[in-house]
């Protein structure tokens, strides 16, 4: 979770129909466990998203020729077979606010990736990956400020520029921050206590919207989908329970 260390990683379900084929690139997940019998699974990476006619198109990485599902909590489940080189593309006709499991397969085992993926907007291929302990990752195009991550206790703003370039953030009451864009043009800043009511980066002003954090007694696997003028503001859990809220501006 975001919290204690305050920030430790500031850096920073079977069943139903089945459909996909496979190809697409990207960086590899690090966790890996056994597998049935024949080696190990590693869990897949989502890493893009595109609008196809009326379908979206996931993909990322996996192991080489290895299967991958992408399943609802209700346990309906998309997949597709990743090709020699690990590439992957699943295909499925989703829905504003549809919550997807990234899973590797083998046999009856099942490894599943640890963020969660959510369909921001179906019509435009937009779609946010939320990852406990990080930063939500969006897909699809979006706004220099990308998100803005909350758990009671530490916030995380993060954003895409031009890859290595200098991004300036002002937040008011903690004057001018420089941070660096890295190699996939993704920059983040975590800081302690509540989110500020506005964020500037490069110029580009943001009014951040009130982000409650409330312990929640509902299930783990539901996610809170508002949209809003200003963006989309989801509330979720952790999977040890931990309530998260996560803001993601429009452009």
């Amino acid at each position: 979770m975001l919290v204690g260390l305050g920030l430790a990683m500031l850096l920073a379900s079977c069943g139903g129909d089945e459909t996909g084929r496979g190809a697409a690139g990207g960086a590899v997940a690090d966790a890996q466990v056994a597998g049935a019998g024949s080696g190990w699974i590693m869990p897949p990476s989502v890493t893009g998203l595109r609008r196809d006619g009326g379908e979206l198109v996931v993909s990322g990485q996996a192991d080489p020729s290895g299967r991958v599902v992408l399943r609802t909590p209700a346990g309906r489940a998309y997949a597709a077979v990743a090709d020699a080189e690990g590439r992957f593309e699943v295909r499925l006709t989703a829905v504003n606010g549809l919550v997807l499991t990234p899973e590797a397969q083998l046999g009856q085992e099942t490894v599943p990736a640890p963020g969660r993926l959510v369909i921001l907007d179906a019509a435009q291929g937009a779609a946010v990956l939320l990852s406990p302990g990080g930063i939500s990752r969006r897909l699809g195009e979006g706004p220099v400020l990308s998100s803005v991550d909350h758990d009671g206790r530490a916030v995380i703003l993060s954003g895409r520029a031009a890859p290595g370039s200098n991004v300036r953030v002002e937040v008011p009451g903690r004057g001018p921050i420089q941070v660096q864009a890295d190699a996939s043009g993704h920059w983040r800043i975590g800081m302690d206590g509540s989110p500020p009511s506005e964020v500037r980066v490069d110029g580009q002003v943001f009014a951040v919207p009130t982000m409650s954090v409330e312990s929640g007694d509902g299930v783990a696997s539901a996610i809170n989908r508002l949209e809003r003028e200003d963006g989309f503001l989801l509330e979720w859990q952790a999977p040890d329970g931990a309530p998260q809220t996560s803001w993601l501006p429009r452009r």
